[in-house]
């Protein structure tokens, strides 16, 4: 029976990771073919990394890390495809909490200019080496391979957020960072990708 309840999780588990690769891979072909249009509204982004900061609240915890969310004063309304830039927020902070070794803290700021808004979340995590610094928002590329398959990375989430970054005439990079860990800038324009509406 033990043997049996054993090779149930690794199907489920391998099914579950199958399932997340046919996804990314719709998700990229969508926008590839441009059959992914974007849904614009106005919609407060601070409000976004909100939900999407409580919504990795639980997988934080399970891996006891301290993941917090400093909102400044005020954010202003964005143009944007909200469903898609929390898609984005989700993949960048859900790294964060899974390339960072237990009991890791994880930090997420946000400012405004006049033209633009924009987001950082830094952790304290495994980092990334310099050698792949340049491709980690390459398809199918993962620093850690063998971490990445443990946790069901598809080496697609950061190439899918940048797609979308893109679509929005924003930009999503790694910015500097000192000490261990990451940190990953999401930056948008206000009016967003086409004429405020």
């Amino acid at each position: 029976m033990e043997t049996s309840n054993s090779f149930l999780d690794i199907i489920i588990t391998e099914t579950d990771r199958m399932t997340h690769i046919v996804q990314d891979l719709l998700t990229l072909s969508r926008l590839d073919a441009g059959n992914a249009e974007l849904v614009l509204s106005r919609f407060p982004f601070g409000d976004a990394i909100e939900s999407v900061t409580r919504a990795n609240a639980l997988a934080a915890k399970q891996h006891g890390h301290t993941l917090t969310y400093t909102p400044p004063e005020s954010l202003p309304l964005i143009v944007g495809d909200r469903s898609r830039l929390e898609q984005v927020m989700m993949n960048v902070i859900g790294n964060a909490v899974k390339y960072t070794p237990d009991g890791g803290h994880i930090a997420i700021t946000a400012g405004s200019t006049e033209a633009e808004v924009w987001m950082e979340v830094c952790d304290d995590g495994i980092g990334i080496p310099e050698k792949d610094r340049d491709r980690i928002f390459d398809r199918f590329y993962r620093v850690d391979k063998a971490r990445s398959r443990e946790s069901g990375g598809t080496g697609l989430g950061l190439s899918i957020a940048r797609e979308i970054v893109q679509r929005h005439h924003g930009t999503i990079a790694l910015a500097p960072h000192e000490g261990p860990g990451t940190t990953i800038r999401l930056t948008l324009p206000i009016g967003g990708p086409s004429n405020p509406i």
